[in-house]
């Protein structure tokens, strides 16, 4: 089951079952092998020697560390993960900071810098292909193969193509759930430093083109994952919304745990980071002559996940989403690298994710959570 754990409190998920359930064959183990928190290698031998010898370091406080009034209880999200217990492994070792995640951060290096990998990631190349079977298939396209799971389509292309995918197919969607590049300092950092584990940010005022309201059916749920920057999350809600004739419904929050079920960081510390992301929840109402209802929306939901080590790399959002949407309808995901089942994808990296060396061999697969 991709869904392990579900309370009144939130879901705890498995992205590995998650694509075994889509694809046939879970993503490799040690993708999701994250054993310690999110820290440089230099933090992290550091631990590792404090925890060898038992003596802790002193550390300098930053001055005027401000602490961020956040929208979720740190105490509510320990309470719900006291639930799951059974699926965590005993705590990191001082060897296994010293590690600093080596395993899992080296097969995504070495996947994104292969000639298979640096292929897919040109943005000046375009392709598609649509699997209209019932079941899964292996697809070889331009000399690289890849798991298309069923009823699934792409478009390998630029988000500026949405308009042409619109005036193309006329398709209209129940759910649209997309993951913006946000403009992030962080990431810019990094693609100036010459990592491959990064992508292009792009500019707020090109989300505002996109025809998303005339991709919606009437009350269809649109799912936007958006960073904890006040400025996005403002723009989001304040502009984007109305500007795609959409209405704000809820927030959920997905939290990202390591295989012993700590937060890959701190909570609310120094740093400005926080271990959970933010998804915007917004519909296209019913029209009043319809007077259809929705299905009601509840806030400030949360599910927990061992995060991939393939940076941004969300765990899927449909099988969650389900009971708010219409049954039966087709969803579309932009900025996608992945596909899903009843799904057409559009991203200038889609189906990066798809390759099949990412994937586990098929006597290799197993149905349940990995401890």
């Amino acid at each position: 089951m991709a869904i392990l754990h579900q309370s009144e409190a939130g879901y705890f998920v498995c992205h590995r079952s998650l694509s075994e359930e889509m694809c046939g064959r879970p993503y490799l183990r040690s993708l999701f092998d994250i054993r310690t928190p999110f820290l440089k290698d230099q933090e992290a031998m550091s631990v590792a020697q404090e925890m060898a010898s038992g003596v802790p370091k002193k550390r300098k406080r930053k001055k005027n560390h401000e602490v961020k009034q956040l929208p979720l209880e740190e105490s509510k999200v320990l309470d719900f993960l006291s639930e799951l217990t059974k699926f965590f492994q005993p705590l990191p070792s001082p060897l296994d900071f010293a590690e600093n995640n080596k395993s899992a951060r080296d097969l995504v290096t070495q996947f994104l810098s292969s000639a298979s990998g640096s292929k897919i990631q040109d943005f000046n190349l375009e392709m598609s292909c649509l699997n209209s079977l019932e079941h899964v298939i292996e697809k070889e396209i331009n000399g690289e193969t890849f798991i298309l799971p069923p009823h699934s389509q792409f478009y390998k292309n630029d988000i500026n193509y949405l308009d042409t995918l619109e005036k193309k197919s006329g398709c209209t969607f129940s759910l649209i759930v997309m993951d913006p590049p946000w403009t992030n300092r962080f990431v810019k950092r990094k693609r100036n430093a010459g990592s491959v584990n990064s992508y292009r940010s792009m500019d707020n005022d090109i989300l505002a083109t996109l025809p998303i309201s005339g991709l919606c059916i009437e009350g269809a749920l649109v799912a936007i994952w958006c960073t904890n920057s006040k400025t996005h999350l403002d723009y989001l809600t304040g502009t984007l919304l109305p500007l795609w004739k959409l209405t704000y419904m809820a927030t959920w929050f997905w939290i990202k745990v390591t295989v012993s079920g700590k937060f890959v960081c701190e909570w609310n510390g120094p740093s400005g980071k926080h271990p959970f992301e933010r998804v915007i929840l917004a519909r296209k109402m019913h029209s009043v002559k319809e007077g259809l209802k929705s299905v009601p929306i509840p806030d400030k939901q949360i599910f927990v996940s061992i995060p991939c080590a393939i940076h941004s790399f969300k765990p899927p959002l449909q099988k969650l989403l389900q009971p708010f949407h219409e049954a039966g309808g087709q969803a579309l995901e932009l900025f996608a690298r992945s596909l899903l089942p009843d799904t057409i994808s559009l991203g200038n990296q889609v189906p990066l994710l798809q390759h099949v060396s990412l994937f586990e061999e098929k006597e290799n697969t197993c149905n349940h959570f990995s401890r």
